[in-house]
């Protein structure tokens, strides 16, 4: 006890003598708090203040050098720094919903070329981070008119001044070690999910350790591919020994493919109606007459866009601490593309935007486009939004694929990356009458006057496509990328709309819906349908399905297998779940939500398990989860797919039995 007290009164004395530290350490804990409050809630937590008190002050350290006198400044700047850190958080946040990682320096230059839609995601809360700063401005002055710099001496020598932060530091560290599960571990070490780690940790000891990740990780080298053996040979024998039959085996196969990569298209605007008529017609049309699958959600990171792609052509998930298509463009992954040109396919991309963005002009080349035809050949003759409109886009591709066709005997694979539904949808003189009733004035209303645009723009690409000949031996894939950037505000106003007396229910009401959980993941899905004009494949499939089902899926129509694909052919499963890059999963059931490690109900959004009470299946569920999107990284990260490809063309004769 007299050693406990004695440890306290050094505090107390150092503190004296470092009253701007303290005021540093308060002032950046403060904008972690507020941070944490207008992202991931939950901001009444005890471990995150703990772990950015002790990681604020050991950064402090590198202040001790100076004269204390002298600290004041760098003690301020470091405010600035966090503060700025935060700022750009919550930006980062509220744009792609995760926080920044290391991985971000590599994207700004991508990142730049979304300036207008950045700009529109700006939100004046975020000068809300200035004020603690400004606060220790504040105080800093008080302190100087007082003569407190003055009076502060160096009475202790470098040694006494080091230790005491360090020290102070690593015991709140023990205290939080302590209460450390299995979990908290894991997800430190992995790092990939973020919202979690931010709402446990706090956004200082989250940067922290990313950068020492970063920074220690070794890169791997021959003769460490060993412990990788058995789980890349499990799965490969497990898509080996696949039995896809069923009856669209071999449907598609010999046809010309063309995939429609839809911007922002979500499944809930096909359900609407107004007095114009309903939001997208002529998707609506296709649906009908279309495999469709009405449940199906896109497993996108931070690269948004860039992630479905990387996911549709691999089936392989994003991984989330970076993007794939600009951190592994040098890897090596089996691809759509290079099946089906081992089949006598030409596979060609298509895209009205510069082709540096997110890194395509790298990426797909790797993945085996033999041909990206970008912004470049194409003439900029309408502008809406990011750039071309999609109604010139379809016409000038059209032209080009009917000239390609020409040069080339064989079937073709062609992408079609659509631009025009693109945040922050503000074109509306362009996109066209079209009443949104009582949503008129809000941003929902404008995303679904943008929708209604880009479908107009979809039925230009059918009809010229007709017109060309090109519809007859050929299946048209569509998909939805991801999920726009629809408020929760604006989903209530949908889905608690009562048509009939055209009022919105109150939130007070025993009928209101609250869109948040299982109700608003359900909310982001978006459409993918596979049509053929003879009408062949006219099924709605219900199960819930991920991105990384599809190449799977259309393997079994066109008659190829992918080696190292984690999906599953959706039509042969009788049960299946949707798993998120972030470890979050979905079934038909519940949804479990990896951030606040908790379980939904799918049809009543209420809570059916939190944290402490999960039963055994849940938990065994979400290591195999963990499991695979581990397995997915390592494929990704470690390029093992380059190493194992030969054993696998030798006949696997070096694998390991197990």
């Amino acid at each position: 006890m007299r050693k406990i007290k004695k440890s306290f009164k050094v505090l107390c004395e150092y503190c004296r003598n470092n009253l701007m530290l303290v005021a540093l350490v308060i002032a950046a804990v403060v904008n972690d708090f507020i941070l944490r409050g207008l992202t991931v809630g939950n901001v009444f937590k005890i471990k995150p203040i703990i772990t950015s008190m002790a990681t604020i002050v050991l950064f402090s350290i590198i202040a001790i050098v100076l004269a204390n006198k002298k600290r004041k400044y760098f003690y301020i700047i470091f405010s600035w720094v966090f503060t700025l850190l935060n700022m750009a958080n919550f930006m980062y946040y509220t744009y792609f919903k995760s926080f920044l990682s290391i991985s971000f320096f590599n994207q700004v230059a991508h990142l730049s070329k979304m300036k207008s839609s950045i700009s529109e995601a700006f939100n004046i809360k975020v000068l809300i981070f200035i004020i603690p700063t400004l606060a220790l401005m504040y105080f800093y002055r008080r302190l100087k008119q007082k003569n407190y710099f003055e009076r502060v001496d160096d009475q202790y020598s470098l040694r006494h001044e080091i230790r005491t932060p360090f020290v102070f530091s690593l015991v709140l560290f023990l205290a939080v070690s302590v209460t450390l599960t299995g979990t908290d571990i894991s997800r430190i070490q992995k790092q990939w999910n973020r919202e979690y780690l931010v709402e446990q940790f706090g956004i200082y000891s989250f940067v922290a350790a990313d950068v020492l990740k970063a920074a220690t990780v070794p890169k791997p080298v021959e003769g460490d591919f060993e412990k990788f053996d058995e789980r890349v040979n499990n799965l490969v024998q497990r898509n080996q020994s696949l039995n896809q039959n069923n009856k669209y085996t071999n449907s598609l196969e010999g046809k010309d493919l063309y995939v429609i990569h839809y911007e922002s298209v979500q499944s809930f605007a096909m359900d609407l109606s107004f007095a114009d008529g309903e939001v997208t017609p002529f998707l609506n049309k296709l649906a009908d007459e279309s495999l469709f699958f009405s449940n199906f959600h896109p497993q996108i990171s931070v690269g948004t866009s860039s992630d479905t792609e990387f996911t549709f052509n691999t089936s392989l998930y994003p991984i989330n601490n970076s993007t794939v298509f600009i951190d592994h463009a040098d890897k090596e992954f089996e691809s759509l593309q290079k099946l089906l040109k081992e089949k006598g396919y030409y596979t060609m991309s298509m895209h009205g935007n510069n082709g540096s963005f997110w890194n395509r002009d790298m990426m797909h080349p790797n993945l085996g486009y033999e041909e990206f035809v970008s912004k470049e050949a194409y003439e900029i003759d309408e502008v809406t939004g990011m750039g071309l409109s999609d109604e010139s886009f379809y016409r000038q591709s059209v032209e080009k694929i009917k000239q390609k066709k020409l040069l080339h005997e064989g079937p073709m694979m062609v992408k079609l990356i659509t631009l025009s539904n693109h945040y922050p949808f503000k074109d509306l003189d362009f996109y066209g009458p079209f009443d949104t009733g009582y949503l008129e004035g809000t941003d929902v209303s404008n995303y679904l006057k943008s929708m209604n645009y880009a479908d107009r723009a979809l039925e230009t690409f059918f009809m010229e496509m007709e017109k060309a000949g090109l519809l007859d031996n050929a299946a048209i894939l569509i998909y939805g990328d991801h999920h726009s950037n629809v408020s929760t505000e604006d989903y209530e106003k949908i889905y608690n709309y009562d048509s009939k007396n055209n009022l919105l229910i109150h939130k007070s009401s025993d009928n209101f819906k609250e869109i948040n959980n299982a109700y608003l993941r359900d909310a982001q899905r978006t459409p993918l349908l596979i049509w053929t004009k003879d009408g062949s494949l006219k099924e709605t499939i219900d199960k819930p399905t991920g991105m990384i089902d599809v190449m799977p899926t259309l393997g079994n129509m066109m008659n190829f297998k992918n080696t190292f694909g984690l999906g599953q052919d959706i039509i042969n499963e009788q049960e299946n779940s949707v798993i998120f890059p972030d470890g979050s999963f979905l079934t038909e059931d519940y949804y479990y939500s990896a951030s606040t490690m908790e379980v939904f109900d799918m049809k009543t959004n209420q809570l059916l398990f939190s944290e402490k009470d999960l039963p055994q299946e849940i938990l065994e569920e979400i290591q195999m989860v963990e499991d695979e999107l581990e397995l997915s990284t390592d494929l990704i990260e470690n390029n093992l797919i380059n190493h194992y490809k030969s054993f696998i063309q030798e006949g696997m004769k070096r694998w390991h039995k197990v």
